[in-house]
Order: C-alpha cells, then structure tokens, then sequence
C-alpha cells in the first residue's frame, strides 16, 4: 500500500477503519540537481537523516466496505544536514529539504479466500518539496539555489494479503506510475500482529523511487528502509 495500514480480518459487512501512526526508518540515495549548483549525488543514511531530523510526522489511514476501500498514506519530514557530494562538482552540501508526500487509493477486493486476498489499487500521490542547496567545499564552492515544487502522479497498484493465523497477517504493496513524475514507483512488505481487535503492531521494509525532472530542478532519489507501527481497528 502506500500505507502501511493493517488488514487483519475478512471483509465484513459495514465499514472498518485503520489508522496507524509510524516511524519509517528511510535513507535518501540518489541525485539532485537545483538551479545553477551541479547535479549532486546523495547518499544518507537513516542514522545521517535521524541526526539532523527537524520533525517527520507519518501516518495511514484505511476504510473499507465489503470489496471496496479507501487508502491514504501521508509523510512530512524536514531536514537540514550538511552531506558529501558527488559528480560534476564534489564537495560538501548544506541542505534544508522538506518534503510531503500524500497518496490515496481507492481499493477493490476481486479474490477474497478463506487465509489469502488480492486487490487492485487506483490512486494519486502529491510530492511537495522546498530545498535549499549550498556548495560549501569544493570546486563549486559559494553556489546556493532553492526550488519549491509541487507535481501529482497518477498510480496503479496491487496488494496481496495473507493471514497464516488468526493473529498475524503479512502483505505485500506494488505501485507503479507517473504523470509529474517521469517514473514513480513503490514496494512494500508488512507483516502485522494484533494483540486484540482493536490493537495492533505493524512493521516491514518499504522501497519508493521517484524519478522527476523540469529545468533547473532533478530529483532522481530513493527512499528505502525499515518501519514501524502501531495500529487502531474499529
């Protein structure tokens, strides 16, 4: 999913809602390029981003009635570090970055047996970023440029859900998309533990690339690393 949202039950008659608070343990790789500094590879660790984290409130949010549901999924993170660069200039970055990432699926349940089901998921996902760069070493040194972006991509996806036993669950999330985006796309693996029918842990690993490009700006990077959760149902 773009969330890490738990399905722990069959569908029942009348809506089921999910909401789960999460920490994404993510590293950024990739390259960025804004304005007159030269595109600059990035590679940062979750322990480099944690050390210089300003805020990053995460969380999904699931209903579902019947076959047919409703998925959103919402990251903020902001973040100033100072990280080596590489490519044509390598030298070191001040980067300010904020980014906010919201997605929604609408979900339709077409397999549903008795220990397994499969859905298709049709969505959106919003990227909102404010960067700031500085080339402080280097032979680039003294050049600085910002950009403020704002693009939606369209997005298909599909789900696989498992319930090997009445207390766990585990699931695997695909997307694939683009429109703003040259290519987005997404993976996830969860796996889910309800101590009761209301609470309930959620962790996994989860992959997202995104690939955009216009004049003056790139952001080719991935997002990758572990995660963790704790699930409302009712």
């Amino acid at each position: 999913n773009s969330t890490p949202a738990p399905t722990t039950a069959a569908p029942a008659k009348g809506w089921e809602f999910d909401i789960v608070p999460y920490i994404w343990g993510s590293g950024l790789n990739g390259n960025v390029k804004i304005g007159r500094v030269p595109t600059q590879t990035i590679d940062a660790s979750f322990e480099d981003i944690l050390d210089h984290l300003g805020v990053a409130p995460m969380g999904a949010f699931e209903a579902r009635n019947g076959r047919w549901g409703v998925l959103v999924d919402a990251i903020y993170i902001r973040l100033d570090d100072t990280v080596s660069g590489s490519g044509a200039s390598p030298g070191e970055i001040d980067v300010s970055m904020t980014q906010q990432l919201y997605a929604a699926f609408l979900t339709y349940r077409f397999y549903e047996g008795n220990k397994s089901a499969v859905e298709f998921a049709w969505g959106m996902r919003n990227y909102q970023l404010d960067n700031d760069l500085e080339v402080v070493s280097g032979i680039a040194q003294g050049l600085a440029a910002s950009a403020d972006e704002n693009w939606w991509d369209w997005l298909v996806g599909v789900r696989y859900i498992g319930r090997p036993s009445p207390r766990w669950s585990l699931s695997a999330f695909a997307d694939l998309g683009g429109g703003g985006s040259h290519l987005a796309w997404e993976a996830i693996g969860i796996a889910d533990f309800a101590f009761n029918k209301t609470v309930s842990l959620a962790f996994g690993y989860r992959y997202l690339h995104v690939d955009f490009e216009q004049t003056d700006f790139l952001y080719d990077a991935s997002m990758q690393g572990p995660f963790v959760g704790v699930g409302f149902h009712w």
